[in-house]
């Protein structure tokens, strides 16, 4: 057991390597070294560690790794935007869970405490792998707010979470209605200085007015679009079927959520599209 602790030790090493590189601007020469790096690395501190086996645990550890970064459904240039420790820590865990799968592998163990190993990290891994939409919401909510971008978004009973997706400091979250799947889409980003009236004038088909205290939409009956501003962000919501009082209750429920709330959010409700119960 403690040999197996050492080898998770240097994978979470390794995993420090791979994020600081991944800091770096995404090219073919970066991705290139982060697949070598822990080759020569992972000896030098499978060796340090005195792991027995140690040269087999250096060439298992980094294919492993490298398997686990294909198989994480976030790519490692979006999980280094996330940034601080959660971008970090994660980094830290493929690594982490790659050598201890090796170790597992590869260390004379008992068979007992080689299948729990093995299945624990085979099974976390499936978890990281099919749970692609929280991951997704976590990495677009942290990139959000190192735009200093909060997080808007609604957890309505009536409404599930499809999709969260960020690019250039937006968030764009995608909802469907439950009863009838009417899809809404919400647009989350800085008001660079502009009020909803101006930001609805200037983004939406026709003219514009104030349909309640501080929401601006336009006329549309069907494809309705509506705008406010939620303390430092600019809130639209839209639908291509939608009408204003479809819009309306949603963009009144918006609120100021965590990124690991809108994480946990995305969870749940992928867990309802798998047919799985999730305690509330």
């Amino acid at each position: 057991m403690n040999a197996l602790i050492r080898a998770a030790l240097v994978g979470a090493v390794i995993g420090i390597g791979e994020a600081a590189l991944a800091q770096v601007d995404d090219d073919i020469l970066v991705f290139l070294v982060m697949l070598a790096m822990p080759f020569p690395a992972g000896m030098l501190l499978t060796l340090w560690g005195r792991l027995p086996l140690w040269w087999l645990i250096s060439i298992l550890g980094p294919v492993f790794v490298v398997m686990g970064f294909i198989a994480v459904p976030v790519p490692p240039a979006e999980i280094a935007e996330m940034g601080g420790w959660s971008s970090l820590l994660a980094f830290m865990g493929i690594g982490a869970a790659g050598y201890l799968l090796a170790g597992a592998t590869a260390l004379p163990l008992g068979t007992v405490t080689r299948v729990a190993t093995i299945g624990t990290v085979l099974v976390l891994g499936i978890a990281a792998v099919l749970g692609d939409r929280p991951l997704s919401a976590l990495v677009a909510a942290q990139t959000t707010a190192r735009e200093h971008v909060p997080v808007i978004a609604t957890d309505q009973p009536d409404y599930r979470l499809d999709s969260v997706e960020e690019e250039e400091g937006i968030l764009f979250l995608h909802y469907e209605r439950r009863r009838d799947g009417l899809e809404v889409a919400v647009t989350v980003q800085a008001p660079y200085g502009l009020t909803a009236g101006q930001a609805c004038g200037s983004g939406v088909r026709g003219a514009c007015e104030e349909v309640a205290p501080g929401i601006w939409g336009d006329h549309v009956d069907l494809g309705s679009t509506m705008v406010t501003v939620r303390g430092n962000a600019l809130v639209e919501v839209t639908g291509e079927l939608a009408t204003k009082d479809d819009l309306l209750p949603v963009l009144r429920n918006m609120r100021p959520m965590h990124a690991w709330e809108l994480a946990w959010l995305a969870l749940k409700d992928s867990s309802y599209d798998l047919g799985m119960i999730v305690a509330e």
